[in-house]
């Protein structure tokens, strides 16, 4: 089965699995694709436990690509309202603000990460933020 997908970013999410959290430990593959979207549906091959390659991420469960998530995200502050992304995007303003929801959600536990299990104090976390928007500006222009 071929793959473009780079498996050594990956790590078992089975707490129970002797390579749980493990990134680059050679024990994942992908099992198959699903979906419109053709996600990965990958495998542990030390414990046989399966998950998407989502999981964890703002976009697990959705079943909209995550380019286009992203698309209509990044037009909220150009639109100047979630409405006017809506609009333009052709998604419903209550499922745009429910990805607002998601995307928010998993920025606090990166930043509670960076501030309670690294030990950064907040103007190392903005540091990161900033930099980490600088990069998103470039790779959205390119979507």
């Amino acid at each position: 089965m071929e793959s473009n997908l780079d498996l050594s970013k990956f790590w078992c999410w089975q707490k129970d699995c002797p390579d749980y959290g493990k990134m680059n430990a050679g024990n994942i593959v992908l099992k198959e694709r699903f979906g419109k979207d053709h996600r990965a549906l990958l495998k542990c091959r030390t414990c046989g436990h399966c998950f998407s390659e989502t999981h964890g991420t703002p976009f697990f469960g959705l079943h909209v690509p995550m380019d286009e998530v992203c698309r209509t995200l990044a037009q909220i502050p150009e639109k100047g309202s979630i409405r006017g992304a809506a609009r333009s995007s052709g998604h419903d303003k209550s499922t745009i603000c429910r990805w607002v929801d998601l995307a928010g959600k998993h920025c606090k536990e990166v930043t509670d990460y960076f501030l309670k299990e690294l030990r950064l104090d907040r103007v190392k976390v903005d540091e990161i933020w900033s930099y980490i928007k600088k990069r998103r500006k470039t790779s959205l222009s390119t979507i």
